[in-house]
């Protein structure tokens, strides 16, 4: 009896530590797998964080892209939204009190990235020569090609002769100014 008590005891403790190493090898193998896999997971958030970084670094230098850009678009005139830059060539006139007018405007096909320009300036002395002042350091990319600047005398006609009937004067004459400009901008 104490031999079969012993060899129970004995196969009892053999099928234990079978059933013992059986499971600390499966959950031996259940760690590594699981560390694998966080390993994964813990790389695979690295690049999304890193890719976030980025993302969010690509949109702070696209932010300040855009005010270079808009400064940019500020030098250069869009050949389909000439109108705005013939606008504010009329604005420049009008608050400078002279009368400016556009006479030409060209984009020849064989000049990329140039529109042609023709200005004529009416006005006091003072006033054309500071509306081409204004004109030469305006933002936009602009080379003058020619300028003339000739006095025009107008003289204000009276209702009689054209003498002041009390003292047989002439009427004062009023000098007028007048600036031809021809430019081109670059454009895109």
């Amino acid at each position: 009896m104490k031999k079969s008590n012993t060899n129970l005891i004995f196969i009892t403790s053999i099928i234990l530590l079978v059933v013992l190493t059986g499971f600390s090898i499966y959950f031996l193998n259940a760690i590594r797998n699981k560390n694998r896999h966080i390993s994964a997971v813990e790389i695979t958030l690295k690049k999304k964080i890193e890719d976030k970084q980025n993302v969010s670094t690509l949109q702070k230098k696209m932010n300040e892209l855009l005010g270079t850009n808009t400064k940019i678009d500020g030098y250069i005139v869009d050949t389909s939204r000439i109108d705005l830059f013939v606008e504010y060539l009329e604005g420049l006139g009008i608050n400078n009190n002279v009368n400016l007018s556009v006479k030409t405007v060209d984009v020849l096909k064989n000049e990329k990235n140039k529109i042609f320009l023709g200005l004529s300036i009416n006005g006091t002395f003072t006033n054309v020569m500071k509306t081409i002042v204004l004109l030469e350091n305006s933002p936009y990319n602009m080379t003058t090609t020619s300028s003339y600047v000739n006095k025009d005398i107008v003289v204000p006609v009276d209702a009689g002769n054209g003498t002041n009937k009390e003292s047989g004067i002439l009427p004062e004459r009023e000098s007028s100014w007048q600036a031809d400009i021809t430019f081109n901008v670059l454009s895109i």
